[in-house]
């Protein structure tokens, strides 16, 4: 048994900002797990958001070596371990459990969707337009538009908000997400949810700050739109005590530690009558195709992280207009582009 990491930076095509900031590239740590000549990745996309570093992430792996199993098929208990020992690095515990589901995958000869009992995934992902001038909001819309998405999600929370969403609606009339990133106040969410009503939002995500989650109810009860929420909703505790205040959870592995918590907060939410999303970070298509693997049991999907990127170092997760698919390959399903230097 062997544990290996690397780092590798991706690019997105254009500048990605939120109310919060912007990015020009993203580095993450790509994880290899090899057993009986057999290999499986994942990817660890850390987020400053949660107390998560590259730093932090090498310096788990480190230690996770002693906590992997001889019987990598022992998923279970080697993610309750790892979060024992690591609760607030779940991006790194994602990282590692998706090279393991990537290996017993392999090892078997069949996708890791299927060794979950799921049907074949394929949704629709939303197409995100970051926070950017009238000019390259313009450019990305066309490119959008051009590629055929059917379903736009739009980071709002910033003084040029109507600005923006008058000149996306006066090209596209199809579905809008909005996010707001944590961008109001309560009183000034209220406001700001009334006036984003003439745009026929088809949800609205993340209108408060985490420690204002109790007024949520409010603007649920407004009833503009389905109120969903990212990152106030972390791991499945979370699902519990937002149950009655949100029409939606918004589920990111980078946070809840990988597909195994993420199946615990569908079941969790599905039973208190939530929807469900799977959303992402600006990333390869190895850090998407673990959420993929579950995408049959999502009412929305955010996934389009790799689809911002200049060059996509992986391959495997295909899009045809904004649905994603994933087919029978073993294993999360995708593989390295010669070019991405992966050892």
């Amino acid at each position: 048994m062997k544990l290996s990491w690397q780092r590798q930076t991706v690019y997105p095509r254009h500048r990605f900002a939120t109310s919060r900031g912007g990015l020009d590239e993203v580095e993450t740590v790509v994880v290899r797990f090899e057993q009986d000549g057999i290999v499986g990745y994942g990817d660890i996309v850390p987020s400053a958001l949660y107390g998560q570093t590259l730093e932090a992430a090498e310096s788990v792996l480190q230690s996770c070596r002693e906590l992997l199993d001889d019987d990598p098929f022992a998923l279970e208990s080697i993610v309750a371990r790892l979060i024992a020992r690591h609760d607030d690095q779940r991006a790194t515990i994602t990282g590692v459990e998706s090279a393991l589901y990537d290996w017993c995958g392999k090892k078997l000869g069949v996708p890791v969707w299927r060794m979950l009992g799921l049907d074949p995934p394929q949704i629709r992902t939303t197409f995100t337009i970051g926070v950017a001038d009238p000019d390259l909001t313009r450019v990305k819309i066309d490119e959008a538009l051009a590629a055929g998405y059917e379903a736009l999600k739009i980071k709002v929370g910033v003084e040029t908000d109507e600005q923006t969403l008058e000149l996306i609606r006066s090209k596209f009339d199809g579905p809008l997400y909005l996010d707001a990133n944590e961008a109001w106040t309560p009183a000034e969410a209220e406001e700001r949810i009334r006036f984003l009503a003439q745009y026929r939002p088809t949800l609205i995500e993340q209108p408060l700050k985490r420690t204002d989650w109790e007024h949520l109810r409010g603007l649920r009860d407004l009833d503009v739109a389905p109120i969903f929420v990212d990152e106030d909703c972390e791991r499945p505790a979370d699902v519990v005590r937002l149950r009655d205040h949100v029409h939606g959870i918004n589920i990111k592995l980078t946070k809840c530690g990988g597909i195994r918590e993420a199946l615990r907060m569908i079941t969790l939410a599905r039973g208190f009558g939530l929807q469900v999303m799977a959303g992402c970070f600006v990333s390869s298509s190895l850090a998407i195709a673990p959420a993929m693997q579950f995408a049959s049991l999502l009412d929305h999907a955010d996934l389009d992280g790799y689809l911002l990127l200049a060059d996509d170092p992986w391959t495997g997760i295909a899009c045809e207009g904004s649905v994603l698919s994933l087919g029978g390959q073993p294993g999360l399903g995708v593989v390295a582009s010669p070019a991405a230097a992966i050892e």
